[in-house]
């Protein structure tokens, strides 16, 4: 069974400026060379929906929400902007920020509504990873956190135990609070250590909370870390992870910026 890949031009619109690192050209040239390439073809795109208020709020609060929807129209003071992580250089304020941002949350609850559904073996959403985004605070590019709103979704609609993997250059930080002492959620993160590069989390000792103690795993490797390091890492760990915790769902965050040549690590 082919995966389902999830991409609708209306995800362009989480644009912060032209001048801007995170920049959602990326998505578009991904697709096109799939589509060049012969791997993919243009009719077998899905659009992604709209996330809700209602889903947001699984994992965000709605005075936060209330505050990007404020911020979209222009709305908001710069003192309460600054409360909630709007308005930085990181996370500059944009008239579309809550409609792009809730965008990408529809696609990743779609993707993985399909395969918790049976619908689908795999699914794959270009534009999701927007892991740094808090409860109640955007941070590092992230408005709201697509992973996160997932996985809550998931849980509550099918009780599904969901293995949260990520190898982005950065830790998961927002994706690992959110579930921090959660023990039908476990987080799995690669990244470069937290010693040199943001957000400063991802030590070996953030092991979980409560009864989520022992479901939150990291491993940060150095600057530099070579390709045959860095697979040995994934595979043993992954495995590891997969037979102790036995997920129901794998949900995998694939930051490009692990690769050697990235501007940002």
């Amino acid at each position: 069974m082919r995966p389902i890949y999830i991409f609708g031009e209306d995800e362009t619109s989480y644009r912060f400026h032209e001048d801007h690192p995170f920049n959602p050209l990326r998505l578009e040239l991904t697709t096109s060379l799939l589509i060049a390439a012969g791997k993919l073809s243009k009719s077998e795109c899905v659009s992604p929906p709209l996330a809700s208020v209602e889903a947001l709020a699984l994992v965000h609060d709605f005075d936060y929400i209330e505050a990007v929807q404020a911020a979209a129209a222009g709305e908001l003071s710069t003192l309460k902007a600054n409360k909630f992580g709007l308005g930085t250089e990181d996370t500059p304020i944009f008239p579309t920020i809550h409609e792009g941002a809730a965008r990408l949350v529809g696609g990743t609850i779609h993707a993985l509504d399909l395969v918790a559904s049976g619908k689908a073996e795999r699914a794959f959403h270009v534009g999701g990873g927007l892991h740094h985004g808090m409860r109640r605070k955007a941070s590092g590019f992230c408005v709201y956190n697509d992973a996160a709103v997932a996985i809550a979704h998931v849980r509550k609609q099918y009780g599904s135990r969901v293995l949260y993997v990520d190898t982005d250059a950065h830790h998961g930080d927002g994706v690992q609070w959110l579930f921090y002492d959660d023990d039908d959620v476990m987080t799995l993160s690669i990244h470069e250590t937290g010693r040199y590069l943001f957000p400063g989390t991802g030590m070996v000792t953030e092991r979980g909370n409560g009864k989520g103690y022992g479901y939150s795993w990291n491993v940060p490797v150095d600057a530099f870390t070579q390709d045959d390091s860095f697979l040995t890492c994934y595979e043993t760990v992954l495995r590891e992870a997969c037979e102790w915790f036995k997920p129901d769902i794998i949900l995998t965050q694939n930051g490009a910026d692990a690769h050697v040549f990235d501007p940002l690590t």
